[in-house]
């Protein structure tokens, strides 16, 4: 059952760029009186395109990285509904993904914890993000503390750090340490080669949970439920919107020339644009790592195109936007959704980024999110994550955990990694942390059997820098392909 949250406001970016100053008043801003740029606070981060991390500064590491999230300590004070202290205790009677927001309680310290891997890349040159790991840690705090663990026993965070995204045999490396530490699950965060991280999992029954799926094995490993829609996902919205409601006729693909990064932007957006009914489709890749974005962007925008898909991200992003504006494109531009930071749009100004279009995975009409989702996870952050950008990749990692939770919490004490994939496996418009009610059973996106909740919305970012839906809600990625079946890479 849905409910219309009550008095509950979430703020967007404050004056201090993406840091959030959550004060008692704005946490409990009335829903009527929400700003626009309370978007930015949703904006997910585009899944399978965060791999395009060409040229990433390097991010400092994750304090204590290496171990394991602290078990809550015994005879600490046992929170209560309204008493103030808790996060859940604010959202009394409301109801959030999970049904009604429960009654705070503690996990038991002196029980065995219940272990969940998670596997990231937290400092380095390339697809560095550190947020991932804290906002785990943040999503387990809160379970341990606030939600009783696992009928009463802790979960406990396993993490595997890798140094270097690139290696398999460091990905394998850390499969065999968390099967070796007995975990049930693995949560993902981001990596560039978990082919055989997966295979070792897969070997062991256990299942790999959410993250950021950058790459084929993520999106296509039977052992893998990803609770977005990856490249994929983001590349057929884009056509969607352009070609099949807004009638663009001739289409640019602009994309870096990476494996998954091609598949999505070529096999999916831009034969889907052709199918769709795109009289001239130009496809224009550029070098993975490529320092000078000039000549690809102009060669995209000299093809005259009424819309420009983008699949780059990172610190692609400023370069990419700001030639276009140089060339004075009047195409509509789509990117994905990590490229509406106002890190990379500061740079080239709110008035020449205006009318971009980016994917996201949630809803920007406040109106159609009734739940308590968003207000639990800034309210958990600002308690559990502190010092974390709660406005990008951590809402990612955070919903994946969460939805992770409510399966274990659902299959009691004694889970194994086995019922975790089972229970996953046979999941049908579940509900989903913030997200869109996820389905997974390896139908959602042909050849991408991993994609559970594939579904997209387009925003569209204003001079002001708020955002708002182009799209007429949810893109429902699933109905698009069944009913434009994409050729296979074979036949194409």
């Amino acid at each position: 059952m849905r409910l219309t949250v009550r008095g509950r406001g979430v703020p967007g970016p404050t004056d201090k760029g993406d840091e959030m100053a959550l004060g008692a008043d704005e946490r409990r801003r009335p829903a009527s009186g929400r700003p626009a740029a309370v978007a930015a606070a949703l904006l997910v981060v585009l899944a399978a395109t965060a791999a395009m991390v060409v040229g990433c500064s390097e991010k400092a590491p994750v304090a204590g990285g290496g171990g394991s999230t602290t078990l809550p300590a015994s005879g600490g004070v046992t929170p209560s509904e309204g008493d103030g202290v808790t996060v859940l205790s604010m959202f009394g009677g409301e109801q959030w993904f999970d049904g009604p927001v429960p009654v705070p309680v503690n996990a038991d310290p002196d029980r065995r914890p219940v272990k969940v891997g998670f596997v990231n890349v937290d400092a380095g040159p390339i697809g560095a993000m550190p947020e991932l790991h804290t906002s785990t840690v943040a999503a387990v705090d809160l379970m341990n503390a606030e939600l009783g663990g696992v009928d009463g026993r802790p979960v406990q965070l396993v993490p595997c750090i890798l140094s270097n995204p690139m290696s398999p045999d460091e990905a394998q490396a850390c499969g065999r340490k968390l099967v070796a530490e007995d975990v049930v699950a693995v949560l993902g965060g981001i990596g560039l080669s978990q082919g055989p991280l997966l295979q070792v999992l897969a070997d062991n029954d256990v299942p790999y949970v959410g993250g950021l799926p950058v790459n084929e094995a993520e999106m296509s490993s039977t052992n893998s439920f990803q609770f977005s829609g990856g490249g994929p996902g983001a590349f057929v919205a884009f056509a969607d919107q352009a070609v099949r409601k807004d009638r663009a006729d001739r289409v640019a693909v602009l994309y870096a020339d990476y494996p998954s990064i091609r598949t999505a932007a070529v096999d999916y957006g831009a034969t889907l644009a052709r199918s769709l009914g795109a009289r001239q489709v130009t496809e224009v890749p550029f070098p993975m790592g490529s320092q000078d974005y000039s000549a690809a962007v102009q060669k995209a925008v000299e093809a005259d195109p009424q819309a420009i898909f983008v699949g780059a991200a990172d610190m692609a992003c400023t370069p990419i936007l700001q030639a276009l504006a140089d060339l004075e494109s009047r195409a509509q531009v789509y990117m994905v959704g990590s490229c509406a930071d106002r890190r990379f749009l500061d740079k080239v100004g709110m008035d020449k980024v205006a009318g971009t279009r980016f994917n996201v995975e949630n809803r920007i009409d406040m109106a159609q999110v009734p739940e308590a989702d968003f207000p639990i996870y800034l309210e958990a952050m600002t308690r559990y994550g502190k010092g974390t950008n709660a406005l990008g990749a951590a809402t990612v990692s955070f919903r994946d955990a969460m939805n992770l939770w409510a399966v274990l919490d659902e299959l009691g004490p004694d889970v194994t990694g086995a019922a975790v994939t089972a229970r996953l496996r046979a999941a049908t418009d579940r509900p989903s942390f913030g997200g869109h009610a996820y389905t997974c059973d390896g139908q959602q996106v042909p050849s991408m059997p991993a994609l559970c909740a594939p579904q997209q919305v387009i925003a569209e970012i204003k001079e002001d820098g708020s955002f708002s839906e182009a799209s007429d809600g949810w893109i429902d990625v699933p109905t698009v392909l069944a009913a434009h079946p994409l050729p296979s890479p074979a036949q194409r």
